[in-house]
């Protein structure tokens, strides 16, 4: 079982690379965190897609059982984070926007 955790359009330029990547770190260490505590197994697959003149970022969340699928789609709705939300320190983290 898969769900789509991250669908966010994000900028391409070499200069804002690590702003996304440390973003995706960010959204994921909290879900990593969350799958610690509620015992859950979950990996995750990051793609790229080109999308016009865009690129978007699609991140996946595998599970290796239907419990522990439930149990994340309870606790996160299932939802895609799909807006880039950056802070005053640089520091960026994918919300539901």
């Amino acid at each position: 079982m898969r769900v789509l955790v991250i669908d966010a359009h994000v900028n391409d330029s070499s200069d804002y690379e690590f702003i996304t990547d440390n973003a995706m770190h960010n959204t994921l260490n909290a879900l990593w965190d969350w799958a610690g505590k509620s015992s859950v197994n979950i990996s995750f697959t990051k793609e790229y897609e080109k999308e016009g003149y865009g690129l978007k970022l699609l991140v996946w969340a595998d599970f290796e059982n239907e419990e522990d699928y439930a149990l994340f789609k309870l606790a996160f709705s299932g939802k895609p984070f799909n807006k880039l939300d950056i802070n005053s320190d640089m520091e960026g983290r994918f919300v539901c926007g």
